[in-house]
């Protein structure tokens, strides 16, 4: 709510989106939501089959939401940023 940018569907009137959805689009919360938890459990099992599919789930979470016109590919990349810092972050404190 803090930047208040519109979504793809609402700023390009051409733009046909897949599915419609109120509010606003910087950062997107599923990708964030998505990469931080695949960045928890990359870091609490760092096993390639355990990271490497948490990573591919998280990264089509942000294809479907650009696919879907919900976000643009910078709202993607900030949520993705942000779910993997925060991860990060809160793993630090608990050292």
């Amino acid at each position: 709510h803090l930047f208040k940018r519109s979504r793809p569907f609402k700023k390009y009137p051409n733009f046909i989106a897949v599915r419609t959805v109120g509010g606003y689009s910087f950062p997107s919360g599923h990708t964030s939501s998505a990469f931080a938890t695949a960045s928890a459990l990359s870091r609490a099992y760092s096993k390639w089959y355990v990271v490497a599919p948490s990573l591919l789930w998280a990264s089509s979470v942000g294809y479907s939401r650009m696919y879907l016109g919900v976000h643009f590919p910078s709202d993607v990349l900030a949520g993705a940023l942000l779910g993997a810092g925060s991860s990060f972050a809160l793993d630090g404190l608990k050292k």
